[in-house]
């Protein structure tokens, strides 16, 4: 595969404290630069050195991108930063359009209760994020089968499933391909000194820790988790929450970290059986703090969010062998019960989760270990280079669509 020049970029900040779209660009990055390609990644604000083969460029404005795109064999950008930079579309590069993270649903649920006039703009705003790039896309990225299925409606609304790129390729995985977000190379080791159970320490001695290791985001229900503590019978389980501040500062703090803290307090349970991390790990350091962990779990409401969602700390919790507990009705939720990796429960239900960590807080060895394999069979077969297959083979030719090449796409 002759080297290409390919720039990927994004709006999330790049450095030791990164949140999934930064830590997507980056890995992507990492992955196309160990094929031989020249990798440079585009962020807002970098902090920290640069994986080996990437450079990393901060570009604060439309100038800067300019730059950093002008020579480029392919652009891969995420849908919401390329809808700013439409100009990136009339350059003559193919440019790969990353729509992982459909994040219309997340802004519906985020302004959820706002004024309607501050709703309306905040979703027309997310809509276009995900739409307009739709129409000019050279290759569109999801996490999911179930995200292809929504994108390629999209698509069609937006004509681009047309006689041109159906008679190029009648499957159009060439205009709309499945890569996962995934997992690290190295297997992350549990250490006794590690940041749950160190200096303090954080929770008691031969604490169970569910632990919630992303975000509290509206339209997830860590407060269920609480509840759940609260009922479980095996007063060693214990729930601790990475909600520290979100490391893009247009995000920030999340408010559901403070209704959390108010709900467990409530119940008798802050800073004993409910512990709030007060920052957000380092990318780096997440896997300290996972291998000190029991259980990871991920909960969520009832909504169409939960339908399109890929909830990537649930490959963290697979990377570092955990037992995944999570609410029934999303894409993992199917992937946790069918290769057994742990537990899913319905929707909203605190006695059957309080149940269900119960269980696991008493499980047999055997059947721990049993699961382990099962769980370190999952992890591998979502490595990064794995995963991004899809786009590595695509990049062997980048190319315009076949609706761009002649106009029928505008």
């Amino acid at each position: 595969m002759s080297p290409r020049r390919i720039v990927v970029t994004c709006s999330d900040v790049v450095g030791p404290a990164m949140a999934g779209p930064a830590i997507r660009a980056v890995e992507l990055g990492r992955v196309l630069a160990q094929c031989g390609h020249d990798v440079v990644v585009c962020a807002p604000r970098v902090d920290g050195p640069a994986p080996a083969g990437v450079e990393l460029v901060e570009v604060a404005g439309e100038g800067a991108l300019r730059a950093a795109v002008e020579g480029a064999d392919a652009v891969v950008g995420f849908a919401a930063t390329l809808a700013d930079q439409p100009w990136v579309f009339n350059t003559g590069i193919p440019v790969v359009v990353d729509a992982y993270d459909p994040g219309l649903f997340e802004t519906l649920e985020r302004f959820r209760g706002a004024p309607l006039n501050e709703q309306r703009d905040w979703v027309r705003d997310a809509g276009r994020h995900l739409t307009a790039p739709l129409r000019r896309a050279d290759l569109v990225l999801v996490a999911s089968e179930r995200q292809r299925h929504l994108v390629l409606g999209l698509l069609a609304a937006e004509g681009r499933i047309n006689p041109r790129t159906w008679v190029e390729d009648p499957t159009l995985r060439q205009l709309c391909a499945v890569v996962p977000f995934g997992t690290g190379a190295e297997v992350p080791e549990a250490r006794p000194d590690g940041p749950l159970r160190r200096g303090g320490p954080l929770v008691a001695e031969g604490a169970v820790v569910a632990l919630w290791g992303g975000g509290l985001y509206e339209w997830l229900d860590p407060l269920l988790l609480v509840e759940a503590v609260a009922r479980c019978a095996d007063p060693r389980l214990t729930a601790v929450f990475l909600a520290g501040p979100h490391p893009t500062p247009a995000v920030g703090r999340l408010p559901l970290v403070d209704r959390v803290r108010e709900r467990a307090e409530e119940l008798g349970l802050l800073g004993d059986r409910v512990v709030l991390v007060e920052q957000w790990v380092p990318y780096a350091e997440r896997g300290a703090w996972l291998t000190g962990a029991d259980i990871g779990v991920s909960l969520h409401h009832d909504h169409l969010e939960t339908t399109f969602a890929f909830r990537t700390r649930i490959l963290d919790y697979l990377w570092a062998g955990l037992p995944v507990v999570c609410s029934d009705g999303d894409h993992f939720a199917e992937v946790v019960a069918r290769d057994g990796l742990g537990a899913v429960v319905p929707i909203g239900d605190a006695a059957a989760l309080a149940a269900t960590l119960d269980a696991l807080a008493g499980e047999a060895a055997a059947d721990a270990d049993a699961r382990r394999q099962r769980t370190a069979r999952a992890a591998e077969a979502a490595r990064w280079p794995v995963v991004a297959a899809p786009l590595v083979e695509w990049l062997r030719a980048p190319r315009l669509a076949a609706d761009r090449r002649d106009g029928w796409a505008g």
